[in-house]
């Protein structure tokens, strides 16, 4: 036979022999999906960093809506930390946050660290109007019934068509630190696990349920996320939250079954991470991004007009308590994350000097994150105050050796080299100068700690027991509270004063690094951003 002849039999049999063992045809179901974490109850839009006029539930409903008029099945997902950060939180104790997360129509949310700053009584009232499951696998709670029966592991959603959907698992992980981020009270009672233990401990029965895809809402923090997806490459997803990290473009790789993916959607509802996915059936490349990333909530985007006016209902409730002018701002408050948990700030000072006032202590000490946001220049406000310390934290003072106050200051240096700052980093009052730039150095009016001398710090009862794993402050040879609200001793300071205009002094000196936000390996590069609905 010659070759032209045999060429010709072989194109005639390669076509049936193609047919003869070709797989199933494969289907492809495409879906969307939409997350937030750390809004921090910013209900309503706001004047931020990223803009005038921006986030707030009312925006991010009708967004969500949007895509859903144009035919898209979305699913909404929320990584915690809802509460806290607003005087919203403190007047209405995060039942308006869940009412509104209803009516946005999230389908899952995981606890955060700050779900339990008023007790966890409170948050089982709140939950109480979840209409969406709220996940936590790495706790075990003891004592609220209502918690035990509300807050699950994981569960499992539809999203695509009714008629074809993709099963999606989604596990919840809280912060495996929790003992040491919240108020001792609120949380003595109850078990937190090792993360990665606890997904463990699910993944078998999970996989018995024969999900498609498995995610993972986390409130962990970029690193030990970042961890976890290089451990756990059966998850498809993580979408994470606590760092406030703003991914964009979110981290998408290449895994076993297609795309595997990680972000995190920065704070307080100002973007929301957007992924649209197409899953293959019948494929062993089971998942593709088809598009990712930071959809801005700015000020040109319209708000749902329903949510908008039931949220500016709750603003008239309260307005004639918050709108009430204490004194005025000279110049900028630096309150920012990256700032306040990072370096020395002018608000920062302000309000350790008005600590150790109040107090007469030799030095006043108070947390980066006991402070939640910046005040303008111009009027200072009832509600600016409250923004800026809201949580109720009682003043305390307290005898401490030179020895034990040098330990709470060796433990932040450990820390503040993470990506996204350190909550427990030390903003102090003047007369004090912490040097991390070489061996740490900590001086008082000029003269280094001597290790056997008392001296009087005053700090708030939340860092007195230990917490941000400050464990020096419990080292306190006497402790004494004051009995007044951190809040309500700005206030009166700020009244007292009628005008501020703090500096910085050179308090706080650091080492000149640059902290760089690890990523995992083999990122792809060219997926595409979602398009602008």
């Amino acid at each position: 036979m010659n070759k032209t002849l045999r060429l010709l039999v072989l194109l005639l049999i390669v076509p049936f022999n193609l047919l003869a063992f070709s797989p199933e045809p494969f289907e492809v179901v495409e879906f969307s999906i939409l997350h937030t974490s750390d809004v921090h109850a910013h209900l309503m839009a706001f004047d931020g960093p990223t803009g005038n006029g921006v986030g707030g539930y009312a925006r991010i409903k009708k967004y969500k809506d949007s895509l859903e008029e144009q035919g898209r099945e979305v699913v909404m997902l929320s990584s915690g930390d809802i509460f806290q950060g607003t005087y919203f939180y403190r007047f209405f104790q995060g039942i308006p946050d869940v009412e509104f997360m209803n009516s946005t129509g999230y389908a899952a949310m995981t606890l955060g660290n700050h779900e339990f700053d008023s007790g966890q009584e409170a948050l089982a009232e709140a939950a109480a109007y979840a209409k969406f499951p709220l996940l936590a696998a790495n706790i075990v709670f003891k004592k609220i019934p209502q918690l035990q029966a509300k807050v699950k592991p994981y569960t499992i959603v539809n999203a695509g068509k009714p008629e074809s959907p993709v099963k999606i698992a989604i596990i919840g992980v809280v912060p495996e630190e929790l003992k040491e981020i919240v108020q001792p009270l609120f949380v003595s009672d109850f078990d937190v696990c090792d993360a990665a233990v606890a997904i463990r401990r699910y993944l078998p029965e999970i996989r018995a349920q024969q999900p498609d895809m498995i995610l993972l809402l986390s409130h962990l923090g970029w690193e030990r996320e970042l961890e976890l997806f290089e451990e756990f490459p059966e998850i498809d997803g993580i979408l994470g939250g606590h760092t406030h990290l703003a991914t964009d473009p979110p981290a998408v790789v290449t895994g076993d079954r297609g795309h595997r993916f990680m972000s995190q959607p920065g704070e307080w509802g100002q973007h929301i991470t957007r992924y649209d996915i197409a899953f293959y059936r019948n494929s062993a490349h089971k998942v593709d991004v088809l598009s990712a990333g930071l959809v801005a909530m700015s000020h040109e985007r319209p708000e749902d007009k329903a949510m908008a006016q039931a949220v500016l209902k709750l603003w008239q409730q309260i307005e004639d308590k918050v709108n009430v002018a204490l004194g005025v701002a000279e110049v900028f408050l630096n309150g920012e994350r990256d700032y306040i948990r990072n370096m020395e700030t002018n608000l920062g000072n302000l309000v350790a000097d008005c600590f150790a006032d109040f107090t007469s202590a030799d030095i006043a000490l108070i947390n980066g994150g006991g402070i939640r946001s910046s005040i303008a220049t111009g009027s200072i406000t009832v509600g600016d105050c409250l923004n800026v310390l809201p949580f109720d934290n009682y003043l305390v003072k307290l005898k401490m050796s030179g020895a034990s106050i040098k330990r709470v200051f060796e433990k932040v240096a450990q820390e503040i080299e993470h990506a996204g700052g350190f909550g427990g980093f030390l903003q102090v009052s003047r007369g004090v100068q912490v040097d991390y730039s070489g061996e740490l150095s900590v001086k008082f009016n000029g003269k280094e700690l001597v290790d056997d001398q008392v001296y009087t710090v005053c700090t708030i009862d939340f860092l007195a027991a230990g917490g941000n794993g400050l464990a020096g402050f419990t080292e306190a040879v006497e402790s004494e509270s004051t009995g007044k609200l951190t809040g309500d001793i700005f206030m009166t300071h700020i009244k007292a004063a009628a005008s501020v205009a703090p500096a910085t002094e050179g308090r706080i000196i650091l080492r000149q690094t640059v902290k760089k936000v690890k990523m995992p390996k083999g990122i792809i590069k060219n997926i595409p951003t979602p398009p602008r609905d």
